[in-house]
């Protein structure tokens, strides 16, 4: 995948359960930020990598469900 583009686009980010989580706001070392909210940030997420399942070329899906953001929140 290629972060920096994704990044770059913010791109939406989905759990597994196909709820919205927000969209990459940048990659940092082995992690993606993700920001909920694109007016006004109202949760900011430090998700790893390897909790990506994959990206569609339009979205980013996490191997996560909507409910297990919460241990990532930063």
């Amino acid at each position: 995948m290629d972060w920096k583009e994704i990044s770059n686009s913010k791109k939406v980010v989905r759990a597994s359960d196909q709820r919205l989580c927000g969209n990459v706001f940048a990659e940092y070392n082995e992690n993606i930020i993700v920001i909920q909210g694109v007016e006004i940030k109202s949760r900011e997420y430090m998700i790893p990598k390897s909790k990506v399942d994959h990206y569609d070329g339009k979205e980013v899906y996490l191997s996560i469900p909507y409910d297990k953001l919460s241990e990532f929140d930063f």
